[in-house]
């Protein structure tokens, strides 16, 4: 198999998988290990490639490794999308009780990207992105529901308003299960870096509350000390809500291009917890 050529070319002839990391809709992910040293390979799924830029993905990579913010990348195929990174031995914070994350320290990694005077080679452009996904999706799914549609122009109503702020280098997929607690050290590390690019601060907080809204508000309070403005709250919601219809497009897409069948993923189950968490933001927006 291709993967297994890839890592005994790479990392030596007794590297082998150990197991696969489930989840991701850009990739699938597995621990190697050679000579008892663990790294991590990334191999896209289907149709994963025409959604990222892998060559401004490696070179993002660069630079959040060279903050210090993340393990260091060993191969990368910008053409075909596979790479092995050092492995970071920890906990992602998906997997952790709630009172275990230290929301100071997530704010503090954050900080860190955004205040660093770097910028990436390309923006992010959201809206940009939002109505690339909406445009496949439509082929698809033909009528939107009147749910979607009054979020989207919720949305619309205030896309000047959100592209007027300033950008600076963010992650943009900053959810949990992308954010690693070092086993030794307890030190905060990044990974995943399909969609980052240069974007308002406050969108990289909102991907924190892919899982749950509410979290991602708590950090937003850590991230500005307690001293978050009433235009900042309404920042967070609206790229929270912007966010869930991005990720419900996506689900929607990779539904109707058939990726679930190959691994037996439900993306219209995905679909819909998107649009649930888009009602939640919702609420807090016209409450």
């Amino acid at each position: 198999m291709e993967r297994d050529e890839i890592i005994k070319q790479v990392l030596g002839k007794d590297a082998h998988i150990v197991n696969q990391i489930m989840g991701g809709m850009m990739n699938e992910s597995f621990i190697v290990e050679n000579r008892r040293k663990e790294y991590i390979l990334y191999m896209p799924t289907v149709h994963a490639n025409e959604m990222v830029n892998r060559y401004l993905e490696k070179d993002n990579q660069r630079i959040v490794y060279n903050l210090g913010l993340t393990s260091k990348n060993v191969y990368f195929d910008p053409d075909k999308g596979i790479k092995i990174n050092e492995f970071i031995k920890g906990q992602p914070l998906d997997k952790m009780d709630k009172e275990d994350i230290n929301l100071d320290y997530v704010a503090g990694v954050m900080k860190y990207l955004h205040n660093s005077s770097i910028k990436c080679q390309a923006d992010y452009c959201p809206f940009r992105r939002l109505e690339s996904y909406e445009k496949e999706a439509n082929s698809y799914i033909k009528k939107r529901s009147a749910e979607y549609l009054k979020y989207r122009q919720l949305l619309m109503d205030n896309k000047e308003y959100l592209e007027s702020q300033e950008l600076c280098l963010c992650h943009n997929d900053a959810q949990k299960s992308n954010i690693i607690k070092e086993d030794k050290t307890n030190k905060y590390y990044i990974i995943d870096f399909e969609f980052m690019g240069n974007n308002d601060p406050i969108y990289d907080i909102a991907t924190y509350g892919n899982g749950d809204v509410a979290e991602g508000r708590e950090l937003l309070t850590a991230y500005f000390g307690g001293l978050e403005t009433e235009d900042e709250i309404r920042r967070y919601y609206l790229w929270r809500l912007f966010v869930s219809l991005q990720w419900h497009n996506v689900a929607l897409i990779k539904h109707y291009r058939g990726e679930g069948r190959a691994t037996k993923f439900n993306f219209l189950d995905v679909a819909d917890y998107f649009m649930k968490n888009a009602q939640e933001a919702y609420k807090h927006l016209v409450a």
